[in-house]
Order: C-alpha cells, then sequence, then structure tokens
C-alpha cells in the first residue's frame, strides 16, 4: 500500500469517524459503518444484523453493496456470528445459506470468503459481515479484518454521542419543567434545575441518596437500595405511585413533598414538589378545627355510612360518660341507648328526643340533630349527630309550671281570704259580743270562747295565704332565710292534717341574710315538709334546722321515718323519678328544688341511712351586710 493511498484510508476512516457521529440514530450510525466499510475494504456485500437477546435469530438492519437486497430480512442463528460475539473477535468463513430466505441464496451463494465482526454497542447485540466475491490469501483476509474491527469501533463512538446528544436534550427539556425531576439508575442520579432549587444542591454539586434523607410524615425512614434513589420498590414491582415524605435540604431545611415514581430502564422517574408550605397550613388548619371540634359545647359524633362511629368531640364524651376510646369503633345499638332504641334511616336536618342512659343508671334527655355528609360520588360519606342536653331546659321548663302552679295558688288564695274574711269577721264581732253578755264560768261562755279561738286561728291562716299570695316568685331580695323557714314552718302547722307528725324547727337567731325569691324558698321548704311527712303515715318527728357555716346559710329538715334505699337515694333529684307514683307522686318536686337552689347559687343534697330517717340539706350563699347598705 502506498503512502498516497494510505493518506486517502485515513481521510476516509476520518470521514467515517465524523459521519458516524453526526448521526442521529443508531441505525443510521450503522448505515454510515456499513457504507464506509464497502469502499475501505473493497467487499462486495456488507451488512449489520441486530441479533435478539437469546441469539436465536435477527435481523438485517444496514447493508451496502449487493446485500442491499437482504436490507429488513431475518436472519437465522448461525456457529460464525455466535463465536465473534462472545469473544469480540473477527471471525473468517464462508457464507451460509441454509437457513437464508431463498431469493437471497443467489447473492450470497457467490461469495466465497466471509468476515464477520461484532459490533461494540452497549444497547444491542449486533455483527457487521463482509462478503468478497473473489479469493482472498489469509494475509488480505487478516487486513480487511483489523481494518473492519476498528471501524466497527466507530460504534461506540456513535452511542456515546447518541447518549451525549439525548443528555442534552433530556435536560433542556427537564430544565424547563417547574416540578423537581430526578431520574436514577443504579449509580447515576439525574437532578433538573427545579429538583436542584427545592433541595438546594448546587448547580455543579454532585448530589448523593443519602442527601435525599427521604421520611415518612410520621419520620420513620424509608428503606432504601445501596446506591439506588427513592423508588425501588417501583423499581422492582414495575408499578408508578404516589408519595408524600418528609426530605432535609442541602442547607439543613425540613422539607415536606409530594410526587410520584414511576419505573424506567434500570431504575425510576420521579417528579415531585414541595408542600412545605401547604402541608404547615393544611396541619395548622387540621389543629384548628380538632380544636374548634373538641372546645364546641354542643356534643357532636360523626360516623360512617355503617354507622360505626370514627370521631367524638369532648362535650359527647362528657354527656355519655365514656372516654372517647370507649366510643370510637362503636356501632348500633350504643350502650347508652334505651332497651329496644329503634335503629332509624337517618334523614339530614331531622330532629328526634331521645333518652341517653349514663353509666350509672341515670337518665339523659337530650335532642338530636342528624346532618348527612355527602361524599364525592353524591352518597353519603359520613353522618352527624348533634346533641343537645335537654335535662336543664326540662328543669325550667318544669320549673316555670310549677311557678305558675303557686302563683294561681296564690291568686286562688287571695281571693278565698277575701271571700272568708268577710264572714269571719262578722263572727268574730258578734261572739265578741255576745262574750260580754254571757256570763262568767258558764257553759255558754266557754263555748264562745272556743268559737273566738277558731276563729282567731282561722284568720291567721288567711293571713298567711294572703302573704304567701302577694309574694313574686321572679322577684329576688335581701331576705332573713329563718325568717322565710318559719312563716312556712307556721304555715304547715296550721294546715297540717296529719296531727301524728310533730313539726319542729330550731334557729340560730343570728338573722343571717341570703338575696332569693321568697316564695321560691317557701317552695323547697313546703315539697322537703312534705316528702317527710310521707314518709311517716303512722306518725313520727320532722325537725328544720336553719343555721349560719362560713360564708353559708345552710337550713336542713330531718325525719325519723324508714330512711331511703341506697339505688333510689342515687336517683331523687332525677325528674318525673318518684316511688310514690301510685299515690299520685310526679316526681317534680325535688328536682324543681334542686333547680331553685342552683338557680340561687346554692345547693340542695339528701342523704340517709336505712332505717334511721332522712337529712335533706339546703345551702344558700350568704349576704354580708355591707352589700345590703351598698
Amino acid at each position: 500500500m502506498t503512502i498516497s493511498a494510505d493518506i486517502t484510508r485515513q481521510r476516509e476512516l476520518i470521514d467515517a469517524a465524523i459521519a458516524v457521529n453526526e448521526a442521529p440514530t443508531l441505525a443510521e450510525a450503522f448505515q454510515v459503518v456499513a457504507d464506509a466499510c464497502l469502499g475501505l475494504v473493497g467487499a462486495d456485500r456488507l451488512s449489520v444484523v441486530v441479533w435478539n437477546d437469546d441469539l436465536s435469530g435477527g435481523a438485517v438492519r444496514a447493508a451496502a453493496g449487493e446485500a442491499v437486497e437482504a436490507l429488513g430480512y431475518q436472519m437465522p442463528a448461525d456457529r460464525q456470528s455466535f463465536e465473534a460475539l462472545e469473544t469480540g473477535e473477527p471471525v473468517v468463513g464462508t457464507p451460509l445459506t441454509e437457513g437464508i430466505p431463498r431469493e437471497l441464496h443467489a447473492g450470497i451463494g457467490r461469495m466465497s470468503r466471509i468476515v464477520r465482526v461484532p459490533l461494540a454497542t452497549a444497547n444491542c447485540r449486533a455483527t457487521l459481515n463482509a462478503s468478497w466475491a473473489r479469493p482472498l490469501d489469509p494475509v488480505e483476509l487478516a487486513q480487511a479484518a483489523e481494518l473492519l474491527r476498528t471501524l466497527t469501533r466507530l460504534t461506540s463512538l456513535a452511542e456515546r454521542s447518541l447518549r451525549e446528544n439525548e443528555r442534552q436534550n433530556l435536560d433542556f427539556v427537564l430544565d424547563g419543567v417547574a416540578d423537581g425531576v430526578i431520574l436514577s439508575s443504579g449509580d447515576s442520579v439525574l437532578l433538573n434545575d427545579a429538583a436542584r432549587g427545592i433541595l438546594g444542591v448546587g448547580p455543579d454539586e454532585p448530589f448523593r441518596v443519602a442527601d435525599f434523607n427521604p421520611r415518612t410524615l410520621d419520620g420513620t425512614p424509608f428503606e432504601l437500595v445501596p446506591g439506588a434513589m427513592l423508588g425501588h420498590d417501583t423499581v422492582e414491582s414495575g408499578e408508578a405511585s404516589r408519595f408524600r415524605v418528609r426530605a432535609t435540604a442541602r442547607d439543613g431545611r425540613e422539607l415536606v413533598l409530594d410526587g410520584s415514581i414511576a419505573p424506567s430502564a434500570g431504575g425510576a422517574v420521579i417528579v415531585f414538589r414541595d408542600v412545605t408550605d401547604e402541608h404547615r397550613e393544611n396541619i395548622l388548619n387540621r389543629q384548628t378545627l380538632e380544636a374548634v371540634f373538641d372546645a364546641l359545647p354542643t356534643a357532636i359524633s360523626v360516623a360512617e355510612p355503617s354507622r360505626r362511629i370514627v370521631k367524638v368531640n369532648r362535650a359527647f364524651s362528657r354527656l355519655v360518660g365514656r372516654a372517647p376510646e370507649e366510643i370510637i369503633g362503636l356501632s348500633p345499638p350504643f350502650p347508652w341507648w334505651e332497651e329496644d332504641e329503634p335503629v332509624t334511616d337517618w334523614i339530614g336536618g331531622e330532629r328526634i328526643e331521645r333518652v341517653f342512659r349514663l353509666p350509672d343508671g341515670r337518665p339523659q334527655p337530650v335532642e338530636i340533630t342528624r346532618v348527612v355528609v355527602p361524599g364525592d360520588d353524591g352518597e353519603p360519606g359520613l353522618f352527624l349527630a348533634l346533641i343537645r342536653d335537654t335535662s336543664e331546659g326540662r328543669r325550667l321548663q318544669q320549673q316555670l309550671v310549677q311557678s305558675g302552679k303557686l302563683a294561681a295558688i296564690g291568686e286562688l288564695a287571695a281571693g278565698v281570704a277575701h271571700e272568708i274574711n268577710n264572714p269571719l269577721f262578722a263572727i268574730l264581732g258578734l261572739t265578741e259580743f255576745l262574750l260580754k253578755e254571757a256570763e262568767a264560768g258558764s257553759k255558754s261562755r266557754q263555748r264562745l270562747e272556743l268559737i273566738q279561738q277558731t276563729g282567731l286561728e282561722i284568720k291567721e291562716i288567711v293571713r298567711a295565704l294572703l302573704d304567701f299570695a302577694r309574694e313574686n316568685a321572679e322577684e329576688r331580695h335581701v331576705v332573713a332565710l329563718e325568717e322565710v323557714v318559719q312563716s312556712t314552718v307556721d304555715l304547715v302547722r296550721r294546715t297540717n292534717a296529719h296531727k301524728g307528725v310533730e313539726l319542729l324547727d330550731s334557729y340560730d337567731h343570728s338573722g343571717a341574710l341570703v338575696t332569693a325569691s321568697p316564695n321560691q324558698l317557701k317552695q323547697i321548704f313546703l315539697n322537703l315538709i312534705a316528702n317527710a311527712r310521707q314518709a311517716m303515715p303512722n306518725g313520727g318527728t320532722v325537725k328544720v334546722d336553719v343555721r349560719v357555716d362560713g360564708d353559708w346559710v345552710v337550713a336542713s329538715v330531718c325525719d325519723d321515718g324508714p330512711g331511703i334505699d341506697p339505688e333510689v337515694l342515687e336517683r331523687i333529684f332525677e325528674p318525673f323519678f318518684t316511688t310514690k307514683r301510685h299515690n299520685g307522686g310526679t316526681g317534680l318536686g325535688l328536682s324543681v328544688s334542686l333547680g331553685i337552689a342552683e338557680a340561687h347559687g346554692g345547693s340542695l343534697t339528701g342523704s340517709s341511712e336505712p332505717g334511721d330517717g332522712a337529712t335533706f340539706t339546703l345551702r344558700l350563699p350568704r349576704t354580708p351586710l355591707e352589700e345590703v347598705f351598698s
């Protein structure tokens, strides 16, 4: 080979290298190599066959010279190509026609020698096949094989060039994406500008798996495959998934990232955005709503469509007398329901009245407003129960009823008193006139004195009734409690039909003052004394005592009856609870009395030992004298 020929060949090699480097795809790079090799080695046929992964066959992807007729054809596996791919060295042999399409037999059959050279490619297994019709001596074959081997290295250059172009194009596209993007493949990690900005990684700084430090929202670390990015589960399963994790930026900022993971060739594509502020705001909103929900005075329960309770507030827990952990997860019938409580369908906005039963057996009247919260599909998603305690309202209502009754009794008493006073005045006047004429010590005078004494008793009863009628139940003023109690006891004594009951009253004569409605206080003592008398149908003693105890004025009513059983004592202040229903008892007397006491800032309690009578104690705040004259 002359110097000029050698220079020409080198120039052709350089031109081929440039052409291969500029090829936009690997297939076109194969064609450039085929065209260059045809002239450089003087071959008649030149083709590039890309083989299947299992080497069971291959397809002609590039061709030059007479081999153009084979372009696109499927070629059978052969031992020579397999040997070249396995050893990475050129293999010289004779052309084979067995198994190839019949229309290619003539062209391949007239070739005398063939050299098969493996192509240096990373993404496929291919061979470059050069054939000559003329005989070649061993030296020529060796030179051709070496030249072909040199040329096949151009494919590796082409692949690197293509990868670099693809990388540049990919970088350009990714850097235009607002979301962070991480491409991971084995040890290789590619970040776009947005990802570097979010994670605080500089443009030229390397990025390692440990830098990402992903954790679940509750702080549990993600398990990472060594050398792989977050998303190894996606890589292994081949299924895309979403995530929300905590991460630490390069500058120490704690982040919350929301995104998705999708598998890619040998790795994963991770797209994410910074939702730290959004997450913090959501947490704050949720905590605020939780605090408001728990602080609402209205009892609220939240149930799933299956009616299983999933959430309750503090007011609900207090209302039913159970801790939240005892409530959440329950389904109807609930333990606070009355027996045989019907499980009704929910109707939005419907209000119903029910009586709950507390753990200690006490009833709890409530009003329930039921609200249906629709889901995304329009079907019920949640059921809310807004529950209001109606016991106080019922007690006040009954108190108003009792006050109305007392007002009516007062009006009646006033009318009756006026009607009685007129004939009584005549009776007493005539009696006094007759007494002047009656002889001292005579039977007639004794009878007239009895009539006069009885008339005066009637006059006192009428006066007490008039005093009772003149007071307004709603009007409060400063009054001495012992005076109220004494006037009530006097009234009971004068109207007491149970002569077998002895009524005793005692006072410390301190003149302790309270701010109250005298009429309502009288109602309390009338109820307590009446209950004590009813507890002793065969007679006994009722003791009323008024004393000062520090800042309180205390009045007690005691009897020496049979006492009250403990289970009854626990419920005596419940509205409508009574053990005397067969005798006309309503169960409202003590309930109303308790309401009056509490409305005055005081308390009413009961105590008893079975067989040893019962004691009811009223405590009212004492009104200091300086407040009276201020």
